[in-house]
């Protein structure tokens, strides 16, 4: 089954005068935006002041996209006003704009909107943005939300779903999809879709068999093509061999990985253990979830731990004690290392008073072999995520490194040591200098490999933003321990 396509997308070098093109054109739609959110957070306020029939703010709403409108109420109005633009504007397009709010702001809506008209939001989004939208309570008022619903079978839904890890498949998918049995024809595909819920997926039909076991899948072009036939057997049409597919109990991460596998899908169906059809998950929520994960690997990798407690709108906007808490770890874990360091070059005060220009290369040597540490460690974090890095190729990868360190300290070593030399003259503190880099370089490349591999499939933890400290806290212990000692044997051989 493949996605068609009637377009493709070609890329062409970006030239100067184009480059500063494009800025104009993102300057001038910012300005756009921007003019627009004054406009609507304008005729908000006149609304209220002027108190004008709700139908009148109610008509021009209805004219503006649901994002201009969360837009602007995000930047420009007050939570009363935001309020009033929700209780003016119908359920549907309520629900729109509240799954675009960044979280915070949802959950401060969801407590401050009434009980009658947020049970009719609800109703109007599809079932995975709604316990998006419930995970961001409190278990307490999610069930109080919950038990003022009426109590049918789509609430039943997002109990169920609600009870799921929102970070698997199963916590991500929607239960908004078509299905039909497998003896099903093309008459009956076509009647169904005339009847389809707005919320459902109608870009594939997935095929059943009594017992809901998943048999195949078929998208909705071949469907159209075959439209002449209406008594043809759906499963003449669809593909039943090899239908791609994800486990209930599947990361996040690693459906996001699939999903990049098999780019052309929009989406993917979910099933047990059994192989009975759960759900779908679609593109736009592969989509969230990979900005999601990128999002934290980034923050990690500078050290910064994002969490259920603390999320980036928390570093971004709220209060200083949320970016205290998050940034606090990491750092804690390099004051102790440094200190450490401390105590080694106190204990060798001998040394460091008598080989002043040596210790001076140091700092040098240990920012090196730190940064190349650091590096192998990001890009082996990037290779374990996109499943390029595994038991069978971790060697290969770990050489690979290892040549790309020696290439990177060679061409330092020659610079270094051409430096010193032309510093102090001391031939022996050049070669010393030119030899520590390269194997410094070496081994903190092969802990960027090794690191992050064992603690993803020895530990079965993330690896983002843990071996970049390690590395540079091990490097510094074992760079300033290992050269002090070598200047205190050398005595006075070295300057």
């Amino acid at each position: 089954m493949t996605l068609e396509h009637d377009d493709e997308l070609h890329t062409t070098p970006t030239l100067p005068a184009e480059q500063e093109s494009l800025h104009e054109q993102e300057a001038q739609i910012r300005q756009e935006r921007e003019t627009l959110r004054d406009i609507i957070s304008g005729r908000v306020r006149e609304h209220i002041y002027k108190k004008q029939p709700r139908f009148v703010l109610r008509q021009y709403l209805n004219t503006v996209h649901f994002a201009d409108i969360a837009d602007a109420m995000e930047d420009e109005l007050t939570p009363t006003e935001a309020l009033v633009c929700l209780d003016a504007i119908a359920p549907t397009l309520a629900a729109n704009i509240l799954t675009s709010l960044e979280p915070e702001t949802q959950r401060r809506f969801i407590l401050a909107i009434p009980s009658t008209k947020l049970h009719r939001i609800i109703r109007a989004m599809p079932a995975d943005d709604a316990v998006d939208l419930l995970q961001e309570l409190t278990l307490e008022e999610a069930g109080r939300v919950l038990g003022e619903l009426p109590q049918d079978a789509d609430t039943q839904s997002l109990h169920e779903l609600l009870k799921q890890s929102p970070d698997t498949a199963v916590g991500i998918m929607s239960t908004h999809y078509v299905s039909l049995a497998e003896n099903a024809t093309v008459g009956d595909a076509l009647l169904l879709l005339q009847n389809a819920d707005e919320h459902d997926f109608v870009y594939y039909l997935y095929l059943t068999d009594e017992d809901h076991v998943l048999r195949g899948v078929l998208s909705i072009k071949s469907l159209l093509l075959a439209y002449k036939t209406p008594e043809r057997l759906l499963k003449d049409l669809a593909l039943v061999d090899d239908v791609k597919h994800v486990h209930e109990a599947f990361d996040q991460e690693l459906v996001a990985n699939i999903f990049r596998k098999y780019y052309n899908l929009l989406a993917m169906p979910v099933v047990d253990d059994d192989d009975h059809l759960l759900g779908i998950i679609t593109l736009d929520d592969i989509i969230d979830v990979i900005d999601e994960e990128s999002q934290e690997d980034l923050y990690r990798t500078s050290g910064i731990r994002i969490d259920e407690e603390v999320d980036e709108q928390d570093l971004l906007k709220g209060k200083p004690i949320y970016a205290f808490r998050a940034r606090i770890p990491w750092l804690s874990v390099t004051l102790v290392g440094q200190l450490c360091v401390a105590s080694i070059i106190g204990y060798f005060h001998n040394t460091v008073s008598a080989s002043v220009a040596a210790v001076s290369f140091l700092p040098l040597l240990c920012g090196l072999a730190g940064n190349v540490g650091t590096q192998s460690d990001t890009i082996s974090v990037r290779g374990i995520a996109l499943e390029l890095i595994d038991a069978k190729n971790i060697r290969q990868q770990a050489v690979r490194e290892i040549r790309v360190a020696l290439m990177i300290g060679g061409l330092f070593a020659l610079v270094l040591g051409g430096a010193s030399f032309l510093m102090y003259g001391h031939v022996f503190l050049s070669l010393i200098l030119m030899g520590y880099v390269l194997l410094s370089n070496c081994i903190s490349a092969l802990m960027g490999v090794l690191i992050p591999y064992v603690i993803k499939f020895g530990f079965k933890q993330d690896p983002a933003g843990v071996g970049g400290p390690f590395i540079t806290t091990i490097m510094d212990l074992s760079m300033y321990t290992s050269f002090l000692l070598l200047l205190t044997w050398l005595g006075n051989k070295i300057i």
